[in-house]
């Protein structure tokens, strides 16, 4: 693909502001794309007068109206750069997905990401430079701060320059070239929700900051200790696909991978597992240290050199188990399990964990094998040292007392995120220049000077390392669509303006590409650059020769230490009457940098299916000693620092136990009022800030009501979501009936060329909700606010429900994907007064919207409780310039109609389309609905059903295949793969599932 496709010449022309009396609606928007190339949405050119149609008077270079493009890009987030493949129409990005060309990534991306259209599009963004709060030009904002800068070293200060984790090899040579100008600049990083044990173990226990990357897809045996690697913990994307590699049987035999969670919460991980385990966060060390003596004593594996076997006497494996109250025998089918898969085991410990639980689970992964394995440090990237809180606190300190001239936060906002923000706040107010370099103008941006708008990551270059072999990049998909800039172009721009006399480069892509040139390019080629570098853009991954690192060592004396440490503990965390409180980033909110995006708000959590808002989860042992119902206020302190939030009385809740998540409390437009601010609760001292192990509880006075999406958790018999061992799938397991339908008085339905279905395999799927955003994304679906989903006015096509079967204190719980059944026999068809909903002759049971005249008769008749029912005009309520985010190629749906999942019939139309031009049939794979394409567990499966080589088609037929509800004669066109599940055997014990 040339470079002039990518980037024009037209495309790198400056921009004019529009005006404030002129946001980018949809007229403006045409007129900027009309006079800019492929990628470029621009305002270089004058607006339209009113009363005047926008024509294409410069057609965009190989753009084709009404034809989609796709772009590879990268975005960062945290210590992980996803690989993305944006999609775009008429130049404006519509729709984030996986970039399939990705080694680690396949295809597949978060939801985080893909609900970063909406941030692209954010009304509330910053549209210029402020100074004192006032607007002002680009000129006299890098006046103001350069001039400051000069003075700041001949008084003898520095300047702090605050930014999130550097993972971008050129973003720090940007850094480093404005230190040079600037010497007694101070760079600190920092990730508030990260919980930073891991590095600083590795360093300990190895000698070097290392994330290794976790192998699921190797792993036989796999066992957590408060390690959600399928939610929130490190690369998740990559754990979710490579743990459902191993839960997909085709055949009873077939091998199946075995899990093991022990953790205080119920979680994402814990949901999937076959066999979970609740206990204390604290007793997750020993716990671990009792597994490897058992390895050693009952199995013969040695212990690494030089770690004596008398550091482990103090945990037996027997006495562990009783003062934790696990059941010893099933401890030993987890020893034997591992013992059995040598070099195919995998053992975790969750972020927040302390450091002696990385010692122990390091330990075990050592004996088992596991490092160089399913433990692979071979290419990973030296970890940025990240700011603990406790070095928070000392920056505070520092800021107090007078020692800079200037502080810059870069995309950072510890006014919200710092444990302590009124010291920060007070110490700031001290500083002579305060600058912000953002999108939003958010809680530390309301008490800097100066202001600066900042491009969204959708429209800048930048590179990242995600591993030694591999590099991932950057492009932008659009123009600016204010009158901001690339973060590193503003700091460029001060390094040249600060060193007297140079003139270095600030054009940012062309910084980018020539340290490419200079340090990428390989030597000796046949390529000239120029090509080389349009293939990474295009692909937007270069993987490139790396050594692999040697295998790493195990430091005895660390283990050693760490298990003395453990062995003198006492038994309790805490003092008489606390509970251990767990903080972890919010599946959505993560740390707060995605409060303002309403659909992540709306996203119900995959477990409590609780949205706009957190809580606190209580156990139900605890609750009924305190008197607590959902929604009563409780107070949680931590040190000197207390929190009020609701409570939730959650299944599987360990007791004396809390948990809740960070992310909320924020001061926006849409995140404002929503949720409490956690972070006051994070530990500051030097301890692990994440487990506070003697944390206080008490009741509260008043009630708020949670917001949920779903309020019946249990299945009352019926088969929507079964679960079954290995053992009953090979009893149960049996070949389809080849007519399951009942007797009917609908005429029977005729197919065309098609008829399109579904499976969907509930063993892979692990209700992380990604198929909601991408279908919200997809098909403009819109976001309704608090008070309606309260009324159960939701809008999503498609929902995760989730069910809890068993004991209160240790539950099992099943995950179950809802959408439009399609079905053959459509209850909703025959009550519609004016034929709204009918069948098409490819077997999609269709809404025509301007048909519908609202009488919601085929709602009630749905027993799916699929259909969605407009009681406001939700677009009306957007402001410019999100509606720029919907998808064309869907309607837009007003007041008044009903609507629902379409098998994302666009696509399928568009799919027919392109097979007819090229005169041959539709293969299987063409049409995936945005849903499936997202799924990372590839869970979800879309075809043919009159194909009967189509994937959908034999997976119709599969042995453990269902369909919900069929015995009612809906005939669906979705089928659903039993659930499987595989438990130890335990002597006397009965099985998990």
């Amino acid at each position: 693909m040339p470079e002039s496709h990518e980037f024009p010449p037209e495309a790198l022309e400056p921009l004019e502001p529009p005006s404030e009396a002129e946001p980018v609606s949809r007229r403006r928007f045409l007129s900027l794309v009309a006079a800019s190339a492929a990628l470029a949405a621009t305002s270089a050119c004058e607006a339209a007068p009113a009363d005047t149609i926008v024509p294409y008077t410069k057609k965009p270079t190989d753009v084709i109206p009404g034809v989609a493009d796709y772009y590879a890009s990268t975005y960062q987030e945290g210590l992980v750069p996803y690989g993305v493949l944006v999609k775009a129409r008429e130049g404006r990005p519509i729709h984030i997905d996986g970039n399939n060309e990705h080694p680690v990534f396949k295809g597949k991306t978060s939801l985080r990401a893909q609900a970063e259209i909406i941030g692209l599009y954010d009304p509330d963004r910053l549209r210029r430079p402020l100074l004192a709060g006032e607007p002002a030009s680009w000129k006299e904002a890098d006046a103001r701060v350069v001039d400051a800068l000069k003075e700041a070293a001949p008084h003898g200060k520095g300047v702090l320059l605050l930014t999130p984790a550097v993972i971008s090899p050129t973003r720090q040579a940007v850094i480093d070239d404005l230190k040079k100008a600037l010497p007694g600049l101070e760079h600190v990083a920092w990730e508030p929700a990260l919980g930073l044990t891991e590095r600083e173990a590795s360093e300990t226990l190895y000698g070097e900051g290392l994330a290794p990357r976790y192998r699921v897809d190797r792993a036989r045996v796999i066992a957590g200790f408060e390690a959600d690697f399928l939610g929130t913990m490190g690369n998740a994307v990559e754990a979710v696909s490579g743990f459902a590699q191993n839960r997909k049987l085709a055949k009873p035999g077939d091998p199946m991978s075995r899990l093991y969670c022990f953790e205080s919460r119920m979680s994402i991980t814990g949901s999937k597992a076959d066999v979970r385990v609740p206990v204390r966060p604290s007793g997750a060390a020993r716990l671990a240290f009792a597994v490897a003596r058992a390895l050693h004593d009952e199995h013969g594996i040695p212990l690494p050199a030089g770690l004596p076997l008398e550091a482990l006497n103090p945990f037996g494996l027997d006495a562990v188990a009783r003062r934790y109250g696990v059941d010893e025998a099933l401890l030993g089918s987890l020893v034997d399990d591992l013992a059995g898969a040598r070099g195919e085991s995998l053992v975790l410990a969750g972020p927040s964990l302390p450091m002696e639980a990385h010692a122990a689970v390091a330990l075990l992964n050592t004996m088992l094998d596991a490092e160089g394995h399913t433990v692979d440090a071979a290419f990973s990237p030296d970890v940025p040292t990240l700011a603990t809180p406790a070095r928070m606190a000392d920056l505070t300190r520092a800021i107090a007392s007078d020692t800079y001239a200037a502080v810059v936060f870069w995309q950072t906002n510890p006014s919200y995120a710092v444990p302590d923000a009124e010291a920060f706040n007070r110490a700031l107010a001290g500083v002579p220049l305060k600058i912000s370099l953002g999108l939003r103008k958010d809680e530390t941006a309301r008490r800097c000077d100066v202001v600066l708008p900042i491009n969204h990551w959708l429209e800048s270059w930048n590179d990242y390392e995600p591993s030694t072999d591999l590099l991932s990049l950057q492009q932008p998909l659009i123009r600016p669509l204010y009158e901001t800039r690339q973060a590193e172009e503003i700091l460029l721009g001060w390094a040249n303006a600060l060193a007297a006399g140079a003139e270095a480069e600030t054009d940012y892509r062309t910084y980018l590409m020539a340290r490419w040139k200079r340090e990428v390019y390989p030597a000796g080629t046949l390529a000239t650059f120029q090509q080389f570098w349009v293939a990474a853009v295009h692909d937007g991954v270069l993987r490139r020769d790396a050594t692999p690192r040697s295998p790493r060592m195990l430091r005895a004396s660390a283990v050693t230490e760490a298990a003395g440490k453990v062995a003198g503990m006492d038994a309790a965390s805490g003092p008489s009457g606390t509970v251990e409180l767990l903080l972890e980033p919010d599946l959505r909110m993560w740390d707060g940098r995605y409060a303002e995006i309403g659909w992540l708000q709306e996203l119900p959590d995959p477990i409590t299916k609780v949205s706009w808002g957190n809580f606190l989860a209580v156990s139900v042992a605890d609750a009924k000693k305190l008197g607590l119902a959902d929604g009563d206020l409780v107070s949680v302190a931590a040190g000197a620092r207390s929190v009020t939030l609701p409570a939730l009385v959650q299944r599987g809740q360990a007791q004396g136990t809390v948990f809740t998540v960070l992310g909320y409390g924020r001061e926006g437009s849409v995140s404002g009022e929503r949720g409490a601010n956690l972070f006051p609760l994070v530990a500051d001292d030097g301890s692990e800030p994440f487990f506070r192990p003697a944390a206080r509880l008490s009741r509260a006075s008043g009630n708020q009501a949670l917001v949920r999406s779903q309020t019946e958790f249990t299945t009352h018999g019926r088969d929507i979501a079964p679960v079954w061992s290995l053992e009953e799938y090979a009893k149960n397991a049996r070949p389809p009936k080849e007519d399951r339908s009942l007797p009917t008085l609908n005429p029977n339905l005729e197919w065309g060329d098609h008829k399109w279905g579904m499976a969907i395999d509930l063993s892979a799927c692990i209700g992380c909700s990604a198929c909601q955003i991408a279908c919200q994304s997809e098909n403009n679906i819109p976001v309704v606010g608090p008070e309606q989903v309260a009324r159960g006015r939701i809008m999503h096509w498609i929902r995760s429900d989730v069910y809890y079967e068993g004991p209160a204190d240790n539950p099992q719980v099943a995950h179950s994907l809802m959408l439009c059944q399609q079905c053959d026999d459509a209850p909703c068809e025959p009550v519609c007064p004016v034929a709204a909903t009918v069948h098409s002759k490819d077997g999609l049971n269709e809404q025509v919207y301007n048909r519908c005249i609202g009488v919601r008769y085929c709602a009630a008749n749905c027993p799916y409780m699929v259909r969605r029912f407009n009681f406001f005009d939700y677009t009306s309520f957007i402001t410019d310039p999100l509606d720029l985010a919907f998808n064309p190629e869907v309607t837009v749906r007003p007041r008044g109609v009903m609507e629902k999942c379409t098998f994302c019939v666009q696509r399928i139309r568009n799919g027919v389309q392109i097979a007819k031009d090229e005169g041959r049939p539709v293969h299987d794979g063409d049409i995936v609905p945005a849903c499936a394409v997202a799924c990372p567990a590839e869970a979800i499966v879309f075809g043919d059903l009159k194909d009967p080589q189509s994937r959908v088609s034999k997976l119709s037929r599969s042995d453990r295949g269902y369909k919900v509800l069929e015995d009612l004669g809906t005939r669906p066109a979705i089928t659903y793969m039993t659930e499987l599940r595989n438990p130890p055997e335990v002597p006397g014990k009965k099985s998990h599932v």
